[in-house]
């Protein structure tokens, strides 16, 4: 509970600083929101173009981007800092967090905020609410599309735990993680029917893409009960698999010994 109460606490801190600059922090949450259009867009002159590829249509393209945006967007915001261990590793700045008698993970995660993120929170909102609406879900397609949300966000969560923990076994690490990073995420933004076969086998169990997005779509439209045990399954074997890589990773990390300090 201790953690949690920090969780919560170091969040709230992030959000009240980031609001700040009030200009600054609308403008960066509305300028990522249009940002993420163009994707919507792009998908739907392509499906009007070409027909529906493997059964998925306008509606279910913008179903996915409202998956796969709202798991960003909250990953990304109130657990910014994965994304900065390359930087503090490299530089030394990593030492404050080994002192830090917070959980590890949990004190790097919450080091950051990420303005930016909330514009996809609510990107992805307003996507997930539209495809509601073309489907006319009922009460328990609402649930299950909540729990869903839940899950490609614990998924997420994990993979970029590992991507980024990465950063302790390469000298230039940042090049290394993004490039780990679009390997993972680019696929989330393609709809489930551009992989079949192999490759779906390939992005749904060995790199969790699909389980970002693709995957709660196909549950949501089909309420494949048997599809949302399979990914509730995942999303706890790939949250268990990245603590360990972390707690593994960090072992190798050696101080810089540079006077970084800091709050």
């Amino acid at each position: 509970m201790k953690e949690l109460y920090f969780a919560y606490y170091a969040v709230k801190k992030n959000i009240q600083s980031s609001a700040e600059l009030r200009t600054s922090f609308l403008m960066n949450v509305i300028g990522m929101a249009v940002n993420n259009t163009a994707f919507i867009i792009l998908w739907t002159f392509f499906v009007k173009s070409v027909g529906t590829i493997g059964g998925w249509t306008v509606a279910d393209i913008i179903g996915l981007q409202g998956f796969t945006a709202l798991s960003y967007g909250i990953v990304f915001s109130v657990a910014g800092g994965i994304r900065k261990i390359a930087d503090s590793v490299a530089s030394g700045a990593f030492d404050r967090f080994m002192l830090s008698p917070k959980n590890l993970l949990l004190r790097i995660a919450m080091s950051s905020f990420g303005v930016s993120a909330l514009g996809d929170i609510v990107f992805g909102i307003i996507c997930l609410t539209f495809y509601a609406i073309l489907l006319h879900v009922t009460i328990y397609q609402i649930v299950i599309i909540i729990l869903l949300v839940a899950l490609s966000s614990v998924v997420f969560f994990s993979a970029i735990t590992i991507i980024y923990a990465t950063s302790f076994f390469f000298t230039d690490a940042s090049t290394v993680t993004g490039g780990f990073f679009e390997l993972f995420f680019t696929p989330a933004l393609f709809h489930g029917g551009a992989f079949q076969g192999g490759m779906r086998f390939v992005f749904t169990f060995i790199i969790p893409s699909l389980l970002v997005g693709s995957i709660p779509v196909e549950i949501v439209r089909n309420m494949s009960l048997d599809k949302l045990l399979l990914i509730a399954i995942l999303s706890v074997l790939w949250f268990t698999l990245s603590i360990f890589v972390f707690n593994r990773a960090v072992r190798r990390y050696e101080s810089s010994n540079f006077m970084t300090f800091g709050s």
